[in-house]
Formats: C-alpha cells, sequence, structure tokens
C-alpha cells in the first residue's frame, strides 16, 4: 500500500468534506431553517437509502474483490467484460426499483404525511403535513434520478480502484458537492426556483461525479490488450452470479444499520430538544476524522488486499493489513487526543453562533468526548471488514456488524438511563477520589458498594438530567469496540493475520504516545486558559492552536520512540513539504 496514495486522498476527501460543510452554508443562506428545507430532506431520504443499501453495500464488499480476481486471473480483457455485465445486471436492479418507486411515489407520499412511524423510520425530527404534498411529490421523483446516476458512478469508481486510480476516484465525490453548490447557487438565486432547485442540482451533481470520470474509464477501454489478456478473456456466469452472492449479507448489513438508527432515533426523542440537537451536532463532528482518514485508507487497501488474497500472498496480505491498521491509528489518535483535551473550545468555533449557548456547548463537547471509541472502532472496522470483502467472505462481519447493532440498542436505552441520573452519581465519584487522595482509601469500600447497588437502579429508570444524550454516543462507541474484537477474532479464524507483534504492540505504543500528548496538552491547556479571555473567539484560536502545536509536537518526538516507522514516514514528508517550499521560493531541494 502506498502511503503517499493514501495521503493524497485524505488530502481530496479533506477538501470534499469542507465543500459538505460549503453546500450546506448555501443552503442555510438560502432558505434558512424553513420548512421548505426540511420537506427536502425527507423526500431525499428514500431515494438516499435506495443508494446506500443498494448500491454502496455492494461495491466495496463484492464488486472490486471480484473485478480483482478477475484482472489478476484472466487479464484486462475479462475484467472488462465482468464489469460491463455486472454494472448492467445491477443497473437494471436499480432501474427496476426507481421506476417503481416513481409509480408508487404518490402512495408513498401519502404514507410519510399520514403515518407517525413514516417520521420515525425515516429519521425525521420534523413533521410533513397535508399541505406538504405536491411539493414533497416532486422532491421524492426528482431525487430518485440521483441514486440511478450514483449507482452507474460507483460502480465505475469500484473499476477504476482496482486500476489503482484512486485521485479521479476520490475528485468525483469532490465535483458532486461542487456542482450541487454552483447548481443551487444559479438555480435559485438567478432563476428563482424554489427547494426543487436544490433536488436538481443534486442530479447535476450526480451527472458530474459520473462524468468526472468517464475519461479515464475509456482510456482503460481503448488499452492495447496483450495476448494473454486476449486468451484469457473468456467469461462465465458464475463470477456474476458470485458477485450477487457477496454483496447481499453487506446488504443486509446495511439495512440492519439502518434499524439501529431509527431505535436510536426513537430512544433520542425521549430527550430534551436541546439534548439531541447536541447529540447530532457531536455526531457529525466525530464523523470527519472517521470519513476522512479511515475510508481513505480502507479504500486504498481494498484493492491491494484482494491483489494479495487473489495470489495467495499471505504474508503480502497481512502486512498490507497491518500497514494500514496501523498508519490510521497513528493518524486519527492525535486526532482524537485534540478532540478530547480541546473539546470545549472546537465545540464553540465550530458551533459557537446565534443561539448556541453555553449549555448546548457543554453537551455537545460532552457528547464529543464520549464518541471517542467509536472515532478508533469505525476507522479500525473499515479496514477490517475489506479484509472480509478481499477474501470473498461477507457473511462473517454480518455477524459482528449485528452483535455491534444489538450492543448499541441495549447500551442507547440503559446507558441514556444511568447518564440521566448524572447529578446523582458524579457526587458519589467525587467522594472515592476524595477518599483516596486525602483519607489513605478508609472508606472507600462502602460507597463503592453503595455506587453499584444503585447502578441498576440508575440504568433502568429515566433521570432528569440532559447529560443522558452521552449514553446515545457512549453506547455506539462501545458497540464498535466490540465489533473490531469480533472481527478480528473471525478474520484470524481464516487466516492467522492480526498477531501480537504486528498489531497489538505496536497499537498500545502508539496509545501510550497518545496518552503522553494528552498529558502535555492539557498542562499547555489549563496554563493558557487562565491567561487568556476565552469568551472571545480570537483567544479560543489562539488557545487552539498553541495547544494543538504542542501536542503534535509531543507526539511526533513521542512517534520516535513508539511508532519509528510513522516517525520517519511523517519526517520526509516533513522534508518534502518544506523542500517544496523552498523549490517554490526558488531555492534549491534539500538532498
Amino acid at each position: 500500500m502506498k502511503k503517499n496514495g493514501v495521503l493524497s486522498v485524505m488530502f481530496l476527501l479533506f477538501i470534499t468534506k469542507i465543500l459538505g460543510f460549503w453546500k450546506l452554508r448555501v443552503f442555510a443562506a438560502l432558505f434558512g431553517a424553513s420548512h421548505q428545507l426540511d420537506i427536502f430532506w425527507a423526500a431525499f431520504k428514500i431515494p438516499d437509502m435506495i443508494f446506500m443499501v443498494l448500491v454502496a453495500g455492494s461495491v466495496n464488499a463484492a464488486i472490486i474483490p471480484i473485478l480483482s480476481d478477475q484482472l489478476y486471473d484472466k487479464g484486462k480483457k475479462s475484467l472488462n467484460e465482468l464489469f460491463k455485465k455486472i454494472s448492467l445486471y445491477f443497473f437494471l436492479i436499480c432501474l427496476f426499483l426507481i421506476i417503481l418507486a416513481f409509480i408508487l411515489a404518490p402512495q408513498i407520499t401519502n404514507w410519510v404525511i399520514n403515518n407517525e412511524y413514516a417520521h420515525t423510520i425515516l429519521n425525521l425530527g420534523y413533521r410533513v403535513d397535508q399541505g406538504d404534498y405536491s411539493l414533497f411529490l416532486t422532491l421524492f421523483r426528482v431525487g430518485l434520478l440521483s441514486p440511478l446516476l450514483l449507482g452507474v458512478s460507483s460502480f465505475i469508481t469500484a473499476y477504476l480502484q482496482v486500476r489503482k486510480q484512486f485521485f479521479v476516484t476520490s475528485l468525483a465525490p469532490l465535483f458532486y458537492n461542487l456542482g450541487m453548490i454552483f447548481g443551487t447557487y444559479i438555480l435559485v438565486k438567478i432563476f428563482d426556483f424554489n427547494v426543487i432547485g436544490i433536488a436538481i442540482s443534486a442530479v447535476i451533481g450526480s451527472l458530474v461525479h459520473l462524468l468526472i470520470q468517464l475519461p479515464k474509464l475509456n482510456r482503460y477501454f481503448k488499452e492495447k490488450l496483450e495476448k494473454k489478456d486476449i486468451e484469457n478473456g473468456n467469461l462465465g456466469e458464475k463470477e456474476v452470479r458470485k458477485a450477487f452472492t457477496l454483496a447481499f449479507p453487506r446488504m443486509l448489513g446495511v439495512l440492519g444499520e439502518q434499524v439501529s438508527t431509527v431505535v436510536n432515533t426513537l430512544i433520542s426523542f425521549t430527550l430534551t430538544a436541546g439534548a439531541l440537537s447536541a447529540y447530532k451536532f457531536a455526531h457529525s463532528l466525530h464523523l470527519f476524522p472517521v470519513n476522512i482518514i479511515g475510508s481513505a485508507v480502507a479504500q486504498v487497501a481494498l484493492p491491494d488486499l484482494a491483489q494479495y488474497c487473489c495470489r495467495k500472498d499471505e504474508q503480502g496480505f497481512k502486512k498490507v493489513l497491518n500497514d494500514s491498521i496501523q498508519l490510521s491509528l497513528y493518524l486519527v489518535l492525535p486526532i482524537v487526543a485534540i478532540l478530547l483535551v480541546l473539546r470545549l473550545p472546537i465545540v464553540r468555533l465550530v458551533y459557537g453562533t446565534g443561539a448556541f449557548d453555553w449549555q448546548d456547548t457543554l453537551l455537545t463537547s460532552w457528547s464529543l468526548a464520549l464518541f471517542s471509541g467509536s472515532i478508533l472502532g469505525q476507522t479500525i472496522e473499515q479496514i477490517l471488514l475489506r479484509a472480509f470483502y478481499a477474501l470473498k467472505n461477507t457473511w462473517k462481519p454480518l455477524v459482528s456488524i449485528v452483535i455491534g447493532v444489538l450492543i448499541n440498542l441495549l447500551g442507547a436505552y440503559y446507558l441514556t438511563n444511568f447518564f440521566s441520573h448524572y447529578y446523582d452519581w458524579r457526587p458519589i465519584l467525587e467522594q472515592v477520589w476524595v477518599q483516596i487522595a486525602h483519607a489513605n482509601g478508609d472508606g472507600v469500600m462502602p460507597v463503592i458498594e453503595s455506587f453499584f447497588k444503585d447502578m441498576f437502579t440508575w440504568m433502568t429508570t429515566r433521570g432528569d438530567s440532559n447529560y443522558a444524550v452521552g449514553g446515545l454516543a457512549l453506547s455506539l462507541s462501545l458497540s464498535f469496540l466490540v465489533q473490531i474484537v469480533i472481527s478480528s477474532f473471525m478474520l484470524n479464524g481464516i487466516k492467522k493475520v492480526i498477531t501480537w507483534k504486528d498489531t497489538i504492540s505496536p497499537i498500545i505504543m502508539k496509545i501510550l504516545n497518545t496518552l503522553i500528548m494528552i498529558l502535555g496538552m492539557y498542562f499547555v491547556f489549563k496554563l493558557f486558559d487562565f491567561k487568556l479571555d476565552t469568551t472571545r473567539t480570537v483567544s479560543i484560536i489562539v488557545l487552539s492552536v498553541i495547544t494543538s502545536s504542542v501536542g503534535l509536537l509531543l507526539y511526533l518526538l513521542g512517534s520516535k520512540i513508539f511508532s519509528k516507522t510513522e516517525y520517519e514516514m511523517s519526517v520526509n514528508m516533513i522534508k518534502r513539504i518544506l523542500n517544496r517550499i523552498k523549490n517554490g521560493n526558488g531555492s534549491k531541494l534539500v538532498k
């Protein structure tokens, strides 16, 4: 796995994420928190679900491994033929479902409007009523074009990633956001469309997502084939059937995740409005490193994993898997440390405008801290899932996903109850700390016994504290951490790739390095927190920049001891950046 390729993909995903925030700002600037915009989000839920289950669920699980096998077993001609067949079959299935949804759109619209359960299933936090029928129906039908175009484009993405063309496939979502931003602005601001302008711009963005990849695809289909590619170009139907067989369990897994989301939504409705919003804000923020680092590493690793699996090169497979895990953790752990120590100023900087008050900041930062385990869990799980997909095994990861969903659902119930009694059990824990620190531990055991005695009551009854929202965040973190443990054991049952030397020990070293970073950052944070007026935005920025810089420097220096391979990679990357800066200024490159 090429680390430079990973960093390039990460950079493009970062830009894409920034454009995603800009897109939301454009929507907010043009429509505000309006009912029209609410209807748009509601109307696009079902088209998004069709795409996620049918296409996104199958591409990584089945299409890339099958195409990789075809390329390395039989050559380019066979690869191209298989790609055309699979794409056609999935396109026809997707087209059938979309036409069916288009025809049944009036009935679906009535169901959404008249059924309370529909609002829960679609995770809608706003009411769609009979007066919205015409607009919802139009938006829904326009929105159905988007998954069709994105479905075709996603299969092209899979093909190009098998051919190791990650740059252009990372450009596609970037241009999708650009298409939506400029399309919305032009259609709404200049041509005076209403919220339908956003729906049309989503179709435009999907079309751009497709078109940006077509030239590279066309180039591969026109390339000159070698003799061995032509001789081995015969294609049987078993590869197509195998692709559908592999895709099916992943589709079930995506559906299971949707069920988990629905139940979480039901539980979240029992919280106060402010707590629910805090959870959503923190959830969006914690996905930032997952979507950039975890997705980039997993995306680049999958074709290599599939290639080594096809060649039956166990050592190569093991090395790519462990290198991917170590690189992703090395990059994501310092971000987790920064989010933990600077959670309050970060939340204040990102969301702290308008009616977002100090209580909202506290609840959001509390949730963000408890999402730390989810960041680590999702980052590693993405890579482990790719390993299963490369091995053509999609049923075993479904088992870990189902267990993870169950843990999340149980945790969401019991932990929200537990944290809703925050002001009941926190004084007890403080008393334990005081007695250990100042009374040589005298009387600690009775206090601890009292805590565990009341724990069952706290976990089965609902209190009145807004900190209950932390239960949703912590349950998600626990579910993903358990998932990676189960996935690791099941993966080792197929191939012995997770070992103490190559996996566990380096992870422990990275965590120790991160703990040192956290301690150093906390000291700096407290030192400057007393000297700066943190009610001012400028002071918050200065505090965050200084604390983060010290933490990253400590992490880099600690890497020389705890993560030597990644330390050398980081130093070389810094040298290359400095060399380019010098070269850009007319200076000579440093040898």
